[in-house]
């Protein structure tokens, strides 16, 4: 059972939903859902790390956001076609509870606690998206995401390091640059004392400054 639900939801619901979720586990690098499949329920994670993906027009892929232990997923299909315009790519093995659509609006109906939260992380959804039209320099956009990153992975256990970092490549299209052009930035945030570069890991030395450089756009998730 996710915790949301266990907060949420009264008992006699929470068995509901137990009862006709199912637990889902995608192993590293899979798609969960992609662009054009239907909508068919909602997903949380219960362990593991995913990025959600969106087509631009170029016809190139860019991420948009970040997921972890907790969070959900799924939603960006509803309303309209009911089919995704994003997809969902696992980063690690990951565990998930997948409730079938219509399960989840007999709950949501039914719990006004759970009906007011979703609709705070809808609105919060909204927000976040707004931020991603924002024009900063390359390194802020950078540092946004190496935030991002912190806020939603964390650090590893009595350590300096990202607990989770995002190939060069992915930090590239997060932002809507080039791979030449995030190497240099974190290049920067390296001589500024706020990141140390360790082959492909990537320690936060001054979590404040990497805040402060990250500007508006921080938290994207």
């Amino acid at each position: 059972m996710h915790s949301i639900i266990e907060k949420y939801c009264t008992e006699e619901w929470r068995d509901f939903v137990n009862f006709h979720s199912k637990v889902i586990k995608v192993e590293r690098e899979k798609h969960i859902f992609s662009i054009g499949d239907d909508v068919k329920g909602l997903y949380f994670i219960q362990t593991g790390k995913v990025k959600i993906m969106k087509r631009i027009p170029s016809g190139k892929t860019r991420i948009i956001r970040l997921a972890a232990d907790g969070d959900i997923i799924g939603h960006r299909g509803f309303g309209g076609t009911w089919e995704y315009s994003i997809t969902a790519q696992t980063l690690e093995d990951t565990e998930l509870l997948f409730i079938p659509l219509n399960i989840f609006d007999q709950t949501v109906k039914a719990n006004p606690d759970f009906g007011f939260f979703m609709m705070m992380f809808f609105a919060e959804e909204l927000r976040n998206a707004e931020k991603l039209s924002y024009q900063c320099p390359v390194k802020n956009l950078v540092a946004s995401s190496l935030y991002n990153s912190l806020k939603i992975f964390g650090l590893k256990k009595d350590s300096t390091e990202l607990a989770y970092t995002l190939s060069r490549k992915d930090i590239a299209s997060m932002v809507g640059t080039t791979y030449e052009s995030v190497i240099r930035s974190l290049s920067e945030l390296q001589k500024e004392g706020i990141i140390r570069i360790d082959g492909k890991k990537i320690h936060v030395l001054d979590r404040k400054s990497l805040k402060q450089s990250s500007g508006v756009l921080t938290p994207l998730n």
